[in-house]
């Protein structure tokens, strides 16, 4: 019996041990920069640097690419400033596809370009590639009725899905700092959110208190005529239960608890104007 159990617990151990072993990261060089002006402080404009720095590293590693409806939105805007803050935003969301182990920043300038300040940063991020590959076939397409709107105009949101999922839809507002990503769908009016064909939201069976009539709502002394929000669409193979609220941090945890062959993630910006 001796003999027999030996291998049995070098095996078990072996087991356990790779069990244990941490994924690997993968370094990156990346440099971002950032425009603000006086409505941003230098310390805020350079975290929004970080942020656009470790998008950029987890693009590298893991090849991601910024769809041309969204880039097109950024380049609405009449301003350099807005442009850049887009992208900030933008940047910002596209880490829920990716997790940095660590970041080290090596430099930090500030400097005058074109009327405007510009914080530039230069860091080495760790990346840890997914453990699993996204299927390609888990798709969809997400269409909005707008690109831009004011406060009271109704905001209608068509889901065209490449095979059968379970979808969720939440409004990102990047303009608050807490509690700014808000589900939209499912809700107490629109409970099934299993789909097989296309779906508008809100539905022409739903009642009108389920109307997604975009308001006005900035953060204390936001002193802008508008701003750029989201609509995130999430479809998972299973039902997945959600908060009617988080925070943008907790979201982007949440959805990496989610396997990458298990979901899929668009996001489609809009401007709303007062």
């Amino acid at each position: 019996m001796k003999s027999v159990r030996q291998p049995l617990i070098r095996l078990m151990m072996a087991a356990v041990a790779s069990l244990s072993l941490p994924a690997t990261a993968i370094p990156a060089d990346v440099k971002a920069d950032v425009f603000f002006g006086p409505d941003m402080s230098r310390n805020q404009a350079c975290d929004n640097a970080r942020e656009a720095a470790k998008a950029k590293a987890i693009a590298l590693v893991n090849g991601e690419n910024i769809s041309a409806d969204q880039s097109m939105h950024c380049r609405q805007s009449a301003s350099t400033l807005r442009e850049q803050a887009c992208e900030v935003h933008r940047n910002a969301l596209a880490l829920i596809e990716g997790r940095i182990r660590k970041s080290e920043l090596i430099s930090k300038t500030v400097k005058t370009v074109q009327g405007a300040q510009m914080c530039t940063v230069s860091m080495v991020v760790d990346v840890v590639p997914p453990a699993v590959d996204a299927d390609p076939g888990f798709d969809m397409r997400v269409e909005l009725n707008r690109s831009s709107f004011r406060a009271g105009d109704a905001l209608e949101i068509n889901i065209t899905p490449a095979s059968p999922m379970y979808v969720s839809v939440f409004n990102w507002r990047p303009a608050f700092s807490r509690d700014n990503v808000v589900r939209l769908f499912p809700n107490d009016f629109e409970k099934n959110n299993f789909i097989k064909a296309v779906l508008r939201l809100p539905s022409a069976a739903a009642d009108k208190a389920d109307s997604f009539e975009l308001e006005w709502q900035a953060p204390a002394g936001l002193d802008k005529d508008s701003m750029s929000e989201w609509v995130i669409v999430v479809a998972t193979k299973k039902p997945m239960p959600w908060l009617a609220v988080y925070g943008i941090q907790r979201f982007k945890e949440k959805l990496l608890e989610i396997p990458a062959d298990q979901r899929r993630v668009v996001h489609r910006p809009y401007l709303l104007m007062r």
